[in-house]
């Protein structure tokens, strides 16, 4: 149904020692750079989101004013990344030409630590191969998106604590069509917007169709990983008059539930939120 995904029965099945004590607090990283997105913005909102749970200890990597230090720093840091407990993606791999880098990352994930993706960066890490695995769908020459604008979301029947409880909604944002999986990672989709075909973008290019993945969740060896496809926030006024330049997109309360209970499954391997 989704193309070149893979799913595999029981891929998500927490693993004798995973599953951590709820009671911690969760060290995690934003990690910031220009990637065609207000990420600025979206970084502060994710950021009071996460720090209102009480259950994450958020710092800031990258190009932010808050940020205490640089992404390259950042992740050649061994003591930094192994310390880390979630690795947040707000980034292209503007920052990432150091090999050493990727290999910390894919250390960390693979001996438990956790890692989320948004929205944007799907085209950029074609000459990081571990991360594109760990983020399993990706653009290719394929793909595509029309412009801003209204789409249906939907929960797949797929089970999964993330989405247990949650209703679809409709909501404004920059749907990414027909990516693929070249890796062939296993990963779950738990859930779709609707691709509207008589939608038909400023370039001429018309909707898919297709119920297109949003949400997907695997494991990077022990560490789990989550790709969060909605929240598109651009930094300026396009000029087609549909509020791309606003958080309209974060707005709906299932984008929040869902995002936030993201973050604790990737961690924790339960939900709480």
């Amino acid at each position: 149904m989704w193309g070149s995904v893979t799913m595999q029965s029981g891929i998500l099945e927490m693993r004798k020692g995973q599953v951590r004590d709820m009671t911690d607090t969760y060290s995690v990283v934003l990690l910031v750079s220009p990637m065609g997105h207000d990420v600025k913005r979206i970084a502060d909102i994710v950021k009071r989101w996460l720090e209102d749970t009480g259950k994450f200890r958020v710092s800031i990597a990258g190009e932010h004013p808050r940020a205490s230090c640089s992404i390259e720093e950042y992740m050649l840091d061994r003591d930094k990344v192994q310390s880390t407990d979630l690795f947040y993606f707000l980034c292209s791999d503007e920052h990432w030409q150091e090999p050493e880098m990727e290999k910390n990352l894919a250390e960390a994930v693979a001996g438990g630590k956790a890692v989320f993706f948004s929205h944007g960066l799907h085209p950029c890490f074609r000459n990081h191969p571990e991360i594109e695995k760990m983020i399993g769908l990706l653009w290719r020459e394929t793909a595509t998106h029309g412009d801003f604008n209204e789409c249906d979301v939907s929960v797949t029947e797929e089970k999964h604590p993330i989405t247990e409880g949650i209703t679809g909604f409709r909501t404004s944002d920059e749907l990414f069509c027909l990516l693929e999986n070249p890796w062939n990672v296993p990963v779950k989709v738990l859930m779709t917007a609707y691709s509207d075909p008589e939608l038909v973008s400023r370039w001429g290019l018309h909707g898919t169709g297709r119920n297109e993945p949003v949400l997907t969740v695997g494991n990077y060896g022990k560490g789990r990983t989550v790709d969060f496809l909605l929240g598109h926030v651009w930094p300026f006024y396009t000029g087609h008059g549909l509020l791309e330049n606003t958080t309209v997109s974060m707005e709906p309360p299932q984008f929040k539930t869902v995002l936030l209970r993201s973050c604790e499954w990737a961690v924790t391997g339960k939900v709480t939120l």
